[in-house]
């Protein structure tokens, strides 16, 4: 997946706009040579920090092309073997508040999503939370990425943050409808009148969130009255409920696990079981007010607040647990951050 705002390196010979809302990003296939793998790593920078391995290997060869959709884009890619990685620093850098879906048509991934393990074989579709690390190690393939808004998809499931490092099978039926859709936004993706881009986008976030479902709830606990809660369809209900609780409350120095049982009526056992695969409710909020802060500290329109200042808003009143609660999850200080 491309950063737009990267102009194309000399050598990748990008050819001029194919039709409107289509551009050729990156180009290196006839007559590559080392230097190919650098414009590719501009190309991606921002949105991912990728390596090769040490052994070299051929030369590098790769291809991106973009269709825009207006709030969102979706692009054609083939590469060789490489490393993508995402880690607090390029978060940072790339400041995308969005998530990634890739259709494999060839090749795959073996990889992790702070911590979910992944595999993704030709026809599998996975999906990024961009706000979040990942780091996958590929061999030689072909897909398409879709970048889409968080505010388009966040809304239409019950649990966002569920959806990092999902994977889709391709051999079911809702993968191969997505599958099939994907590949249908490339292939008209040129025909598509600007004023109906955003209308597809929406229904294709529908999609998404649809066919993303069931895996939402197998990914979840499974064990115990948590299995019971996914079994009878409430679990992503309630945790979607109180998810919605949680973000509106990250300021309030009342916002603890005692008031959610309260609020929500469940017992204390239930609340640690819903929230295990998160590392439990606790560190859920945690988690939540360090994303906050990491938004605002990286905002160029909070430049001239002081991190104290962003902390204590989000819940965190000692600066050096703060520090060191950041670094543990973003990799970086707050300072280096900004």
């Amino acid at each position: 997946m491309p950063n737009p705002s990267v102009p194309d390196p000399e050598l990748s010979a990008a050819a001029p706009t194919q039709a409107a809302g289509v551009v050729r990003l990156f180009g290196a296939d006839v007559g590559a040579h080392d230097a190919a793998f650098e414009g590719w790593r501009l190309a991606l920078d921002g949105v991912f920090d990728v390596s090769r391995p040490r052994d070299g290997g051929d030369p590098f060869r790769g291809g991106i092309v973009a269709h825009d959709f207006g709030q969102a884009v979706i692009t054609e890619t083939h590469a060789g073997n490489q490393r993508f990685r995402r880690d607090g620093r390029t978060i940072a850098r790339g400041g995308l508040d969005h998530f990634l879906v890739q259709l494999y048509r060839q090749g795959g991934f073996d990889g992790e999503a702070e911590g979910r393990e992944m595999a993704v074989r030709p026809g599998d579709v996975c999906l990024f939370d961009l706000s979040r690390t990942m780091q996958t190690d590929a061999g030689q393939f072909r897909n398409v990425t879709l970048l889409l808004p968080r505010a388009l998809l966040a809304p239409l499931v019950d649990t966002p943050d569920d959806l990092h490092g999902l994977v889709l099978d391709g051999s079911t039926g809702p993968g191969r409808i997505l599958a099939a859709h994907l590949q249908s936004l490339v292939a008209q993706g040129a025909l598509i009148d600007p004023a109906d881009a955003g209308p597809v986008m929406e229904g294709t976030a529908g999609l998404i969130a649809g066919c993303f479902r069931r895996a939402m709830a197998l990914a979840g606990p499974t064990d115990g009255e948590a299995a019971q809660v996914v079994r009878h369809g409430v679990r992503d209900a309630v945790l979607g409920a109180m998810h919605r609780f949680i973000d509106a409350n990250l300021t309030s120095p009342e916002l603890t696990p005692d008031a959610l049982m309260q609020r929500f009526h469940i017992s204390r056992p239930t609340l640690y079981r819903l929230f295990e695969s998160s590392g439990g409710v606790v560190a859920h909020i945690r988690a939540r007010r360090l994303r906050r802060c990491f938004a605002a500290i990286t905002d160029p329109a909070q430049a001239h607040r002081r991190l104290s200042d962003i902390a204590y808003d989000w819940g965190f009143t000692d600066d050096t647990a703060f520090a060191r609660a950041f670094r543990r999850s973003f990799g970086l200080s707050p300072r280096d951050a900004r």
